[in-house]
């Protein structure tokens, strides 16, 4: 016998000593104070996740403006050169096809958010019932002056919201990319400056309302599955 025996010390328990984890949820006596625990849990787990998707989102956009300035600039050394032309015949391209994965991850991550913080708003509202009075303490104002993080975001009906999104701004700029990169060969195929540019910017306005019905789609799908979840919910 050891010390620690002989002192009385506990033992491990064997696994089989161990309830499952279906006999521990019907031991709980506190079934309330346990649903509460895990709602603010869930609550801290939601708004982490918001955060990350955030931090994603800049990081990425940051990535491609990065590209597509640090192109800007090697090209302006090679302007005069013979080789400006093949430059740019490499880098508008890459930068294009940068632009684009950006731009799905930047909606996907932007749904993530809308997805998070209508999980959260029900949490909030499961919250404001826990005494009389408590709703005061978790406003939910409604409207275009209510703060960010109460809003419906996500769920509004007009498309003008769109115009707003971060992939949108990254949307608008790699279609001016693309649309440069059709003008120049354009000019080079033809030699005519003023048919190249009207193409290039017919080019990059229908690029970029091609990226805000995409957009609007996606949203609009996830209006759809939130609405049904809280139905079947």
């Amino acid at each position: 016998m050891t010390d620690e025996q002989a002192l009385g010390a506990p033992q491990p328990s064997r696994p089989d000593d161990l309830p499952t984890a279906d006999e521990a949820i019907e031991a709980l006596t506190d079934r309330a104070g346990a649903f509460y625990s895990a709602l603010m849990n869930e609550h801290f787990v939601l708004e982490s996740a918001r955060g990350i998707t955030v931090s994603e989102a800049s990081s990425r956009a940051a990535l491609y403006l990065t590209t597509l300035s640090s192109g800007l600039v090697a090209f302006g050394f090679l302007a005069r050169t013979d080789y400006a032309l093949g430059f740019l015949m490499v880098i508008i391209p890459v930068v294009f096809l940068l632009g684009i994965f950006t731009y799905e991850r930047l909606v996907e991550t932007s749904l993530e958010d809308v997805a998070a913080l209508d999980a959260i708003q029900r949490i909030r509202a499961v919250y404001s019932t826990t005494l009389p009075g408590a709703a005061k303490y978790f406003p939910r104002p409604m409207g275009p002056h209510g703060p960010n993080e109460m809003l419906p975001i996500g769920h509004r009906q007009s498309w003008i919201g769109v115009f707003f999104t971060t992939a949108t701004a990254i949307a608008v700029v790699n279609s001016m990319v693309a649309g440069a990169g059709v003008a120049i060969i354009v000019v080079q195929s033809t030699a005519r400056s003023t048919p190249s540019i009207l193409i290039g910017l017919g080019t990059a306005a229908l690029l970029a309302v091609l990226h805000g019905l995409y957009q609007e789609y996606r949203y609009a799908s996830l209006r759809r599955f939130l609405h049904q979840t809280r139905e079947t919910g």
